[in-house]
C-alpha cells in the first residue's frame, strides 16, 4: 500500500470538518514545495554550506603521486610499468 492509499483510508473515516482540515494542511505543504526551495538549515545562525562544498574543502596530506598510483596506495596492487 502506498502513501496515497494509506492517507485515503485514514481520511475517509474522518468527519467532514476534519477532512477539510487535512486538505488545508496538504495544500499548505504543496504551496511550500511549489515556492522556492525550502530554507537551508543553518548552524548557529550561519548560512548553511552545501555538502558537496564541504567535501571539496577536505584536504589530505599524502604522497605527491597519489592520483597516479592510486591502485598501489589504496589496494596494494602491483603496478604495470
Amino acid at each position: 500500500m502506498n502513501t496515497v492509499e494509506t492517507i485515503h483510508q485514514k481520511v475517509i473515516q474522518l468527519p467532514p470538518k476534519a477532512q477539510q482540515e487535512v486538505l488545508g494542511v496538504v495544500e499548505e505543504i504543496a504551496e511550500r514545495y511549489r515556492s522556492k526551495s525550502p530554507p537551508a538549515e543553518t548552524n548557529g545562525g550561519e548560512e548553511a554550506i552545501h555538502p558537496l562544498e564541504l567535501l571539496a574543502q577536505i584536504q589530505i596530506e599524502g604522497p605527491p603521486d597519489l592520483a597516479e598510483r592510486h591502485d598501489f596506495y589504496a589496494h596494494g596492487k602491483l603496478e604495470d610499468r
